[in-house]
């Protein structure tokens, strides 16, 4: 018979003169600004570049997962051995629907006019982006002490545009020039599928442990592309490959059987082959464009979660998540740009802490209502606010809430809906005097997941 476990589960091209130092500032925004979004998920759903949640029932709950498993996508997500919590064999698919809200705007002192600015707001276009997933969790019966799961699907997916913004159109001021954007417009697409074949130990009653090794397949398209290059030479692109990467994580869920339960997870970095693009950059010697091809490091950071939860109230269970994504150390977000030798080694991203709070109450025996709240850390510090243009990784607030529906015995579907709350960011352009530049993001997410358990 199948298992069924007793425990719970609950520029450039300006035509006028700038100060040499203000155009190459104004290079390096045009160039690299998009590249922030790689390996991001869409930024409803992400604690800088990383997930906060998969699927409708772990987003409906803010994420909470490490010592609250309600489901297999989040289960394999976020503690490996959180699936032998689970009652039941289960498989479960789902997508994602994200919409997010962008702008930029940005300020550079008129040369034309002394004391006045050249200033202006553009609104982003990148559309919806689909993000699905799928959980997979068995157990031959209740007596084995393991329990395996396969968790695969689009963990990160996003894109990003912005429209060319001219200085003149004919002979005249445009109204809607913004200074980072008048060299050419902003472009970027990005696709992360993950697979993570998993294995849990039920060590004692009490006790169990998992471990998953990762592999993650990614593309990036980004135009144009300034990491790894000197400023003055950002790669306009026309193509790129996918990469391999790859790491593992492991985890613990202890059960103290007075209700409560505990969780803990480490993600190794993951560890990826260098991004590979190839395109033309302008060369100022021979007053001509160069074919080149460009490469540059970029890793996942290491990532903490500890979780605890308690189902001691009626049809009702809760959870909280701790973490800590340790982007200061991850290769390609850990450093910015080189002053000695003018080259773009990074993103210069902060490490950050981040907190999910979630709830689950069973209505009746079809129907589950869930609500959540997670928040996290900024990032991006305010000397980066020039480089994470088209895709600022800066909302730190997110509301959540969720359905799901037995259709039949032990088949349901579920929705959830997530909003992120409209975040702000301002910086000067690479610490320029009289500069400026400002990014605002919010997002909404709807989320849809089907699930036969046995």
């Amino acid at each position: 018979m199948p298992k069924e476990k007793a425990c719970n589960r609950y520029n450039p091209l300006i035509p006028f003169t700038m100060p040499v130092n203000l155009r190459l500032s104004l290079r390096l925004v045009a160039a690299v600004a998009v590249i922030a979004c790689f390996y991001a998920h869409p930024t409803a759903c992400a604690q800088g570049v990383m997930l906060r949640s998969v699927g409708a029932v772990n987003a409906s709950v803010g994420g909470t997962a490490t010592a609250m498993p309600l489901d297999a996508i989040g289960a394999l997500y976020w503690n490996p051995a959180s699936i032998s919590a689970l009652p039941k064999n289960e498989m479960s698919f789902g997508l994602e629907l994200v919409e997010g809200k962008s702008r930029v705007e940005s300020s550079v002192p008129n040369p034309y006019v002394p004391g006045s600015t050249i200033s202006g707001s553009t609104k982003g276009e990148a559309g919806v982006v689909p993000v699905p997933s799928m959980g997979f969790v068995w157990s031959k019966n209740r007596q084995s002490p393991f329990t395996f799961g396969l968790g695969m699907g689009a963990v990160g997916g996003a894109a990003s545009l912005y429209p060319h913004t001219p200085l003149m159109i004919g002979n005249d001021l445009n109204p809607n020039a913004n200074p980072v954007l008048m060299d050419h417009g902003r472009s970027a697409t990005v696709i992360v599928l993950q697979v993570t074949p998993t294995v849990s130990v039920q060590l004692t009653e009490r006790m169990s442990v998992g471990i998953a090794p990762i592999v993650d397949l990614a593309s990036l398209n980004v135009n144009p592309m300034s990491l790894g290059r000197h400023i003055d030479q950002p790669l306009m692109t026309y193509g790129t490959k996918y990469v391999w990467g790859g790491g593992f994580q492991v985890g613990t869920l202890y059960d103290f059987q007075n209700n409560f339960k505990a969780g803990f997870m480490f993600k190794s970095p993951i560890w990826a082959e260098k991004l590979y693009f190839a395109g033309s950059y302008y060369d100022k010697a021979s007053n001509t464009f160069m074919e080149s091809t460009s490469n540059f490091q970029l890793n996942l950071p290491m990532t903490l979660s500890a979780g605890i939860s308690y189902d001691g109230f009626r049809n009702t269970i809760i959870g909280m998540d701790f973490r800590y994504l340790d982007y200061s150390n991850a290769s390609g977000l850990n450093k910015g740009l080189n002053p000695q030798t003018g080259v773009v080694e990074g993103l210069d991203w902060e490490s950050v802490f981040a907190i999910t709070l979630g709830a689950e109450r069973k209505i009746n025996e079809r129907i589950k209502a869930r609500i959540g709240y997670a928040w996290n850390e900024n990032p991006i510090p305010g000397r980066s606010a020039a480089l994470c243009i088209s895709a600022p990784m800066i909302t730190q607030h997110v509301f959540s809430c969720g359905l799901s529906y037995a259709l039949v015995k032990d088949f349901e579907v579920s929705a959830a809906y997530a909003h992120a709350f409209e975040a702000k960011h301002s910086g000067t352009i690479l610490g320029q005097t009289g500069t400026s530049v400002s990014n605002s993001l919010s997002a909404n997410s709807l989320f849809a997941n089907i699930t036969k358990k046995w």
